[in-house]
Order: structure tokens, then sequence, then C-alpha cells
């Protein structure tokens, strides 16, 4: 499904899960109108509804819940990207009370691990993966600063808050690349799936004398059952899809000016993924 979102504008697909929801709907009216008579379905109409009301809460108290729990794990992921990029300019910032040697070094080696996650990485986070030389960069930037040895107190002070805000760093960075992959299981789009079909089907049983007036009725329950499932495809997957979440937090720390150490880290050659 995330491939999907990949390929095709979010607005196509909208619209390709309204036609669908509508047609399946059609198709429940036509169905049923064959298997049962209209006098059949008047007669029963009263417990039909019962039916129908309990199903249609029961269903939209389920879909409600999955659209928030989606949406929460969507704003945590945007948080966390907040969090590694503030680590990292913390890091920046702390850097300025060390040596010059080691400052210029770990100064060029968060603005190539910073540029490596916006112009390579980001580009495979859609595809689940993370790129070996954003590890890498990483792997080295860690090195610098647990190699790195205080000679007075203020050193001290300044590397034990380097340490702190590089283990939130690499806590950051794991939970982003696991949240890659994450999604929500199977099985619960399967009961929103047949869940949202069989409240379509008890809406079908149910019987209203203009059948042209209650189809239309269908429909839109249908279309807005399409729209909310939609919501939360889109807000399932957060780096694929037209609101894909963005690298602006680490995007503005490439303005930051930094004396280039080539000996701390060496260019990467070309990117490629696990």
């Amino acid at each position: 499904m995330a491939t999907l979102f990949s390929i095709f504008p979010a607005w196509i697909i909208l619209i390709f899960t309204i036609l669908v929801s509508c047609i399946l709907t059609w198709a429940a009216f036509k169905i049923l109108r064959k298997l049962f008579t209209s006098e059949e379905l008047e007669k029963f109409k009263d417990v039909t509804g019962i039916y129908v009301s309990m199903i249609g809460i029961l269903y939209g108290v389920f879909l409600a819940f999955i659209v928030i729990a989606i949406w929460e794990n969507y704003d945590g992921v945007k948080n966390n990207i907040d969090k590694e990029a503030d680590a990292l300019s913390n890091m920046y910032r702390d850097a300025k009370g060390l040596p010059p040697a080691t400052k210029y070094s770990i100064d060029s080696c968060v603005k190539q691990y910073v540029t490596i996650v916006v112009d390579k990485e980001w580009a495979t986070m859609s595809k689940g993966k993370e790129s070996k030389y954003a590890m890498d960069a990483c792997s080295k930037l860690q090195t610098l600063v647990i190699k790195f040895k205080p000679h007075d107190l203020g050193e001290q002070v300044v590397y034990t808050e380097m340490l702190s805000n590089l283990n939130h760093l690499t806590t950051a960075r794991r939970i982003r690349v696991n949240t890659a992959n994450a999604g929500l299981p199977m099985i619960l789009w399967v009961i929103l799936i047949g869940g949202g079909f069989l409240l379509l089907f008890y809406i079908a049983c149910f019987y209203v004398e203009n059948y042209k007036f209650h189809l239309w009725l269908a429909f839109g329950v249908s279309g807005l059952i399409a729209i909310l499932l939609f919501v939360a495809l889109e807000l399932n997957y957060p780096f694929v899809g037209s609101d894909a979440l963005k690298p602006d937090s680490f995007e503005a720390l490439k303005t930051h000016k930094v004396q280039i150490d080539t000996t701390a880290v060496n260019p990467p050659p070309t990117d490629t993924t696990k």
C-alpha cells in the first residue's frame, strides 16, 4: 500500500477509494433487491434499523479510535524528528566550548550527517530503509565525542552535556528509522474494510420506499467511510505520499557555517541503501 502512495498522487487515490466504495454500495443494493422483495424488506425494517444503529455505532467508535491512534503516531514521528535535529543543534552549540581542533572535527561531522540525511537518506525512508553513509557519519560523530578527554572543569561540563545530546540523537535516529517500517497491523485493516462493507450491507437491507433516495443516502455514508479510510491510510505512512514528513528541521541546520576539517570525516561515495 505504501508503494501505491509513492506512485500516484493522493487525490487520485482518494477519488478511486470513493468510487470503489460507491460501486460496492450499488452492488450490495442490487444483490439484496434480487434476494429479497420490497415487501420482505419493509416487513423487517424495524429489526434492520436496530442492527444498522448497533453496527454503525460500533464501527464509528472503532474507526475514530484508529484514526486518532494513527494521527498520534504521525505527530509523534514528527516530534521525534524535531528532537533529533535539536540534539544535533545542541551538539553544534556545545562544541564551541571545546578546543578548536575538536570543535572543527565535531562541527564538520554534524554538518556531513545533516547533509546525508537531507540529500540521501530521506528519500530512502519512503522505502523503509536507512542510508549506510548516514549510519557511518553518526558512528564517527559518536567516536569523536566519546574519545574526547576533558582537561578542566569547563570542558567536563560541556562534555557531559554533549554525551547527553549524543544519547538523545542516537535514540531519536533509531526511532525514526524504525517508524519508517511501522504501520497499522494488517488485521486491523481487514476489520476496518470488512466492517465498513458490513455496515453498507445493513444499510442496503434497511427499507426506504424511495429506492433512488435511499441509494443516494447510502452513497453519502460510503463516501464518508472511504474518506476516513483514506485519511488513515495516508497518515499511516509518515514518509510516503503528498503529506509525507519533510526534513525541515534538518534543513535549518544546513545553514550553520562550519569550518570543515577533512581529517574528521571522509566524503561518502554514491549512496546505496541496505
